[in-house]
């Protein structure tokens, strides 16, 4: 089992730091699915108060350079003195071993305060999904989280408390040390919710309708990205100059293009396909359907279009999962949904 541990508490993150730090966990969390991020966020709090660089946390020990902070992460220093290298690192407090067992297990990625974050959010949904019954796949995982209150006596809340005690913190016991665990991610979820406001952390309004071009771009609010970071590459081609990529056989990395169209009715759909090796299977749900379409990725030149469909709006979407053979490259890029003409 994956080993993290806690840095010693000490002052928070400057001012300065702090909100954007909190708006960064909630922005890559809504990305990935979950709307409560102020539960990812107690973690965070509870691990390093917020501090992913040792120029914010000199209690800590320097750990390897980060480009986020233009010298070194933070390094855990519970497990043994710095000069054993093997502390967790940066704001989660990521901890596979010694350094380079770390980083081997998680790549250079997680030196990044936004690398970090998100393979937190992949770890916490992996758990979820592991110790919650029912909670079988990436999105029921993620609604799980959503729809744990934030009030101190409810028992999801608890549920989760000691969930995140025992499967990110390695404190499984009913001792007192263990209680003390769960309280603090209780807690200090809590407070950043009181401290910041509900508004600060509304995250499932922001998919609201079509964008007015009915253009929905990869990472844009209607857009969810599942299955562990390591997965996700960018780079500077495609539609607008930037898209993502996955090889085919990265088991459960798939994306989801939500659709909120403005009335019920027929729609052409369209996708930005150019650029992969593998044929897409393009999953749309619509009027109470699904139908997959394939798309030859190596054959693709800008939109391709997966047809005309009948929408009611509602819980409508299309979705790209990376399966098949493994080693193809899977782009996933705009869609583009238009009424269709009379």
């Amino acid at each position: 089992m994956l080993g993290l541990v806690a840095a010693c508490a000490d002052p928070p993150a400057p001012p300065s730091a702090r909100r954007e730090r909190l708006a960064l966990i909630r922005d890559t969390a809504e990305e990935m699915g979950i709307h409560n991020a102020a539960l990812i966020a107690g973690i965070a709090v509870s691990e390093t108060n917020l501090a992913h660089c040792w120029s914010e946390a000199t209690y800590a020990c320097m750990g390897p350079a980060s480009p986020s902070c233009g010298g070194p992460v933070i390094a855990g220093s519970a497990d043994g003195p710095c000069s054993a290298m093997q502390g967790g690192l940066g704001l989660f407090q990521f901890d596979a071993g010694t350094w380079a067992d770390t980083l081997a297990s998680y790549g250079d990625a997680i030196l990044t305060v936004e690398g970090n974050t998100a393979q937190a959010v992949s770890f916490v949904i992996d758990q979820v999904m592991a110790g919650v019954p029912g909670a079988a796949d990436w999105l029921v995982a993620a609604g799980w989280i959503d729809g744990v209150p934030l009030a101190a006596g409810d028992p999801a809340m608890a549920q989760w408390a000691e969930l995140m005690a025992c499967r990110y913190n390695g404190c499984c016991a009913a001792t007192e040390l263990c209680r003390a665990r769960a309280d603090g991610y209780r807690d200090h979820a809590l407070e950043l919710t009181r401290e910041l406001g509900a508004a600060f952390w509304r995250t499932d309004d922001r998919c609201a309708g079509l964008p007015g071009d009915g253009v929905i771009e990869q990472r844009s609010a209607c857009y969810v990205a599942a299955g562990d970071p390591r997965a996700w590459h960018r780079e500077a081609a495609g539609r607008g100059g930037a898209r993502e990529w996955a090889l085919t056989g990265a088991p459960g990395s798939f994306a989801r293009w939500i659709i909120r169209v403005p009335a019920a009715g027929r729609y052409r759909v369209e996708v930005y396909a150019a650029g992969g090796e593998a044929v897409a299977g393009y999953r749309i749900a619509h009027g109470g359907a699904i139908d997959t379409v394939a798309v030859d990725q190596a054959a693709a030149t800008g939109f391709v279009a997966l047809g005309e469909l009948g929408f009611a709006g509602g819980d409508e979407y299309v979705e790209l999962a990376a399966t098949g053979s493994p080693g193809a490259k899977l782009v996933f890029d705009a869609i583009r949904v238009a009424p269709s003409p009379p």
